[in-house]
């Protein structure tokens, strides 16, 4: 039998292992219960039977809405099994968002986990009449729903044995009749562009991309994997949902968000995926607690965390470390940051992955000192996962290089177009938008991103974010101001350009705290933020971020001149919103003649500042801003 679809690689795992090897483990009141590919099979077998006795048939859907626990994957599996697909919801969703996925998804059953995500069920039910049954797992609160509409799991399991009797054999023929290019799941957009669409995603598209990741990051059946992340976004269908399938790998669901750090200090996952924003907050979670570790703790973490980023910058540069270093690093690392590691359950970790929105580098570096190989992941729902950080080589800048099997395109206008086997085949009934987004059986996703000279993959921005200079050219305004906020010389940057420019510029705002700073320690005298600022010495500093920045934008895009501001922006001059977000036109027309001169080609410009004193009278002064040239 070809293992061409999830239920045939369950029953593939189940006649390897059966009883002998655990496939996964969930926490419960405290105590960990370890499931077997035998028990994984079982109730996958059951639950699916239970579904058909209560009417489903091959090609109908079941909307799935829970947390992270074996019977959504369960539940997933068993409707798969009888040639249905899933159709994952979020669980914060609200019941207006889970009626609109239910109702567009011509779902025949829901399976939420508890009484909450019941209810919101509850509350659509007469707007969705094709749902024949809600089934809930976690009987927390449950005991007085008599409404034969709400099943429990177990009452569902019973059918499904009871269904056996009369039917054997059914289960494993309908597994066997499974076909890989037959519907797996409906994964639907975030909608943040209108109403979201369900993307079909095939069995082979979920293997496919998988077992093309797997051979630049295998996994093994030793493996521990933490599911964490939400099983509706692509992300965990393609790892937990399918990896694990694949490889056999043993999946971990932590109890509760409150005891996850506990939860996988016990376990030890190998391999584990969070977004961006859990790894800031782990690492502002880490930070805050080290201001109460003791003196000892604190005085050593200081000592050797410089070491830790020499372990890091070298490996960023793909460099090796000499005797030396090599030396200092085991002993920093047996000192302080396995111990750290440890207590955040990441001492065992192989291959930690990030996704979603762009981690900051200096949160990506702090994680590498610590000795946690992070790596950033690229996808989407309409083509899996797309690319990664290959191996050592990776960038902070990028979002890594396109999988084996992954082809892309870049548009003039710097989109990306992705071709492989995780492409889906068409949005559930809407053509019009299909048409759109898969040409010539490329994806068009809408995102802009520059490909540089050494295959990595640079996420600038939405297309339709983009702004545009003369010759036509575009340029990514927001992800440039971003990138050059992450130095920590630089406090605040308006990115400069539009059609009737021919280059783009920038001014820049450094932080007089870091500058004056540095200034101190390399014996710069200064005696104002205005002074600080027109230092050639802090030129020559921003100008290595810009130059940075440069690198990792396609030649069109490039800053070719920028100013130090020879004042800070403030937000009692309407230059900066009370959330200090910068007014992009307020500031271009109030500093017109600033970008006149940039693009006058002129060296330097003679700014007029207005000084109010305390008592009343208004003063000016003239300062000399330098215009820095880079290419």
């Amino acid at each position: 039998m070809t293992e061409d679809t999830l239920p045939k690689l369950i029953m593939r795992n189940y006649h390897r292992w059966g009883d002998t090897k655990a496939a996964m483990r969930n926490k419960d009141f405290g105590i960990w219960i370890t499931y077997t590919w035998k028990d994984y099979y079982e109730q996958v077998k059951y639950f699916a039977l239970g579904l058909v006795s209560l009417g489903l048939e091959s090609g109908d859907r079941v909307s799935l809405i829970g947390d992270n626990e074996p019977q959504w994957y369960w539940a997933e599996y068993a409707t798969q099994s009888v040639g249905g697909a899933a159709v994952g919801i979020f669980v914060d969703c609200v019941p207006e968002e889970v009626e609109y996925i239910v109702k567009h998804s011509d779902s025949k059953f829901v399976v939420a986990r508890d009484q909450e995500q019941t209810d919101k069920i509850l509350a659509i039910r007469n707007n969705v009449p094709l749902v024949r049954n809600v089934i809930y797992w976690d009987y927390k609160g449950m005991w007085a729903y008599e409404d034969p509409f709400v099943k429990g799991w177990d009452e569902v399991i019973e059918l499904g044995k009871e269904y056996e009797k009369t039917h054997p054999g059914f289960f494993e023929e309908m597994v066997e009749r499974g076909n890989g290019n037959s519907p797996a799941i409906y994964c639907y957009t975030s909608g943040t562009t209108g109403l979201p669409k369900g993307a079909i995603v095939s069995h082979n598209n979920l293997i496919g991309t998988i077992s093309n990741w797997f051979q630049v990051d295998p996994w093994y059946d030793t493996d521990e994997y933490l599911s964490y992340v939400a099983p509706a976004w692509i992300t965990e269908q393609m790892l937990g949902i399918a990896g694990a399938l694949v490889s056999g790998t043993v999946v971990d669901f932590p109890e509760e968000p409150e005891t996850m750090t506990e939860d996988i200090r016990e376990i030890g996952p190998r391999m584990l995926l969070y977004t961006s924003r859990l790894w800031e907050s782990l690492c502002s979670e880490v930070q805050a607690k080290l201001e109460d570790a003791n003196f000892m703790e604190k005085f050593l973490y200081k000592l050797l965390l410089p070491v830790g980023y020499k372990r890091a910058d070298t490996q960023l540069e793909r460099k090796q470390l000499n005797l030396f270093w090599r030396a200092l690093v085991k002993i920093a690392d047996g000192i302080t940051f396995y111990y750290l590691r440890d207590k955040i359950g990441l001492s065992k970790t192989r291959a930690p992955y990030t996704g979603g929105a762009l981690l900051a580098p200096e949160i990506f570096r702090w994680f590498r000192a610590i000795g946690i190989p992070l790596k950033q992941i690229y996808g989407s729902s309409e083509c899996g996962l797309c690319c990664c950080h290959l191996g050592e080589d990776i960038k902070m800048e990028s979002i890594g290089q396109p999988l084996p099997g992954m082809e892309l395109r870049i548009t003039k206008d710097s989109e990306v177009l992705w071709r492989g086997a995780g492409l889906f085949s068409n949005y559930y009934k809407n053509p019009e938008e299909t048409e759109k987004a898969r040409v010539d059986n490329w994806f068009h996703g809408g995102d802009a991103v520059y490909l540089d000279d050494e295959g990595h993959v640079i996420f600038l921005d939405r297309v339709k974010d983009l702004m545009e200079l003369t010759d036509g050219s575009k340029y990514p305004a927001q992800f440039a101001e971003a990138r050059l906020k992450f130095s920590p010389h630089i406090r605040d940057a308006i990115i400069v350009g539009g059609k009737e420019r021919p280059f783009v510029s920038a001014i820049i705002q450094i932080d007089y705290a870091i500058a004056g700073k540095w200034a101190e320690d390399h014996h710069i005298a200064y005696t104002t933020f205005t002074d600080l600022s027109q230092k050639p010495q802090v030129y020559d500093l921003v100008y290595k971020d810009v130059t940075k920045l440069n690198n990792n934008l396609p030649a069109s895009a490039r800053i070719k001149r920028f100013v130090c501001i020879h004042k800070e922006f403030d937000p009692d001059e309407a230059e900066l919103t009370r959330t200090r977000k910068l007014r992009r036109d307020y500031v271009e027309n109030k500093y017109k003649d600033i970008i006149d001169s940039i693009y006058s080609e002129r060296d330097e410009f003679e700014a007029e500042s207005v000084v109010k004193y305390r008592d009343g009278r208004i003063g000016k002064t003239i300062t000399k801003v330098q215009i820095r040239t880079l290419f």
